[in-house]
């Protein structure tokens, strides 16, 4: 009984403290974001969600032992604050708007997707480099990232060399397109929605295509937000395709122990659901003159995620990558990136 009743404080205790390295990881992103606010109102060209990145960039490059503390759960911080973020985004959008942004936004998916995975499976054989590391790298760059990698990676049974370094170039141009696409966007004259649709549709991760989106412009952010999330829900179908098409793929490997099933179901984006209910609640009028505070309020904590998004940009990491990925990861997103703006000058969308 006295064990039991000195153990009890003690837990609390370590409970205690893990609750206060959390809540110092996220004011570190509040301050980051706070700065980052500051400098995008005097330099409103690059904004306050490329600030937030760089700042975190220079901050985990500068002082590597506070941004790598797992105490601090930074990672959670972003994704969490991403993903809210997004719900509140919804919550002051239109879902007739979302519906005819999603719609539309589709046949150009279906091109740019297309294109960026035959470039990831062709050239990348021609470099020499692992069928799965070439699956990994073609679908983190035409869906969505680390998320697609992640989603992918159980299904053709990645191994953990391939999903880092896949991870870490997906991760590198997601950097490049956050500070080159908004200037390339101005450079080329594009509308707030030509852009919005070329960064939601050639912009590797969420947290990438809001911070160059929003730094383009609000218009431009929202609609790249939609275009990304209808981008984010065709992870099920090419995990489908590629779960359907792995006995071909590996005829002397043994199938996994997972269901397709429950691999796809895990790779579904609860988020967006959310995303979509709240846009639902903004129409049916829940939501009434307080949309555009919710609007802002929603910029703001993506402005925290993109703080805590730059915390973990660790530059040496790009180090181990090699060569070779890096050469395909690029051939890849500059496909994706080209294919986009073909099309949108096609349809005269731009």
């Amino acid at each position: 009984m006295a064990v039991q009743g000195l153990t009890l404080p003690v837990q609390s205790r370590v409970g205690t403290q893990t609750w206060l390295r959390r809540g110092l990881g996220l004011l570190l992103c509040i301050g980051i974001a706070a700065l980052a606010e500051i400098g995008g109102s005097f330099a409103p060209l690059i904004g306050a969600p490329l600030f937030a990145i760089a700042i975190g960039v220079l901050i985990a490059n500068a002082l590597p032992a506070l941004a790598q503390q797992k105490s601090l759960r930074i990672s959670d911080t972003s994704k969490l604050c991403l993903k809210g973020g997004i719900i509140l985004l919804g919550a002051s959008l239109d879902l007739g708007d979302i519906v005819h942004t999603g719609l539309g936004s589709l046949p150009l998916l279906a091109v740019t997707m297309a294109s960026g995975l035959i470039c990831a499976l062709w050239f990348g054989k021609s470099l020499g480099i692992d069928w799965r590391m070439r699956c990994l790298i073609g679908i983190g760059t035409t869906i969505c990232g680390a998320s697609a990698i992640a989603a992918l990676a159980p299904v053709i049974r990645a191994k953990a060399g391939e999903i880092a370094y896949s991870v870490t170039v997906v991760f590198f141009f997601n950097m490049v397109a956050v500070f080159t696409f908004p200037a390339l966007g101005h450079l080329l004259g594009l509308s707030d929605n030509g852009f919005g649709i070329w960064a939601g549709t050639a912009v590797n991760d969420t947290s990438a295509v809001v911070a160059a989106g929003f730094a383009f412009s609000q218009a431009a952010g929202t609609t790249a937000t939609i275009v990304k999330l209808t981008r984010t829900t065709l992870i099920i179908p090419l995990v489908l395709g590629f779960g359907l098409a792995l006995p071909f793929l590996v005829k002397n490997e043994d199938a996994g122990s997972q269901s397709l099933v429950k691999r796809v179901y895990a790779a579904v984006p609860t988020f967006i659901i959310f995303f979509v209910l709240a846009a639902a609640a903004n129409t049916a009028g829940l939501i009434g003159t307080h949309a555009m505070q919710v609007q802002m309020l929603g910029r703001l904590v993506m402005v925290v995620a993109l703080a805590a998004v730059g915390l973990q940009g660790h530059w040496r990491a790009f180090v181990g990558a090699g060569s070779r990925p890096l050469v395909l990861g690029l051939a890849t997103w500059f496909v994706v990136a080209i294919s986009s703006l073909a099309v949108q000058t096609w349809t005269q969308s731009l």
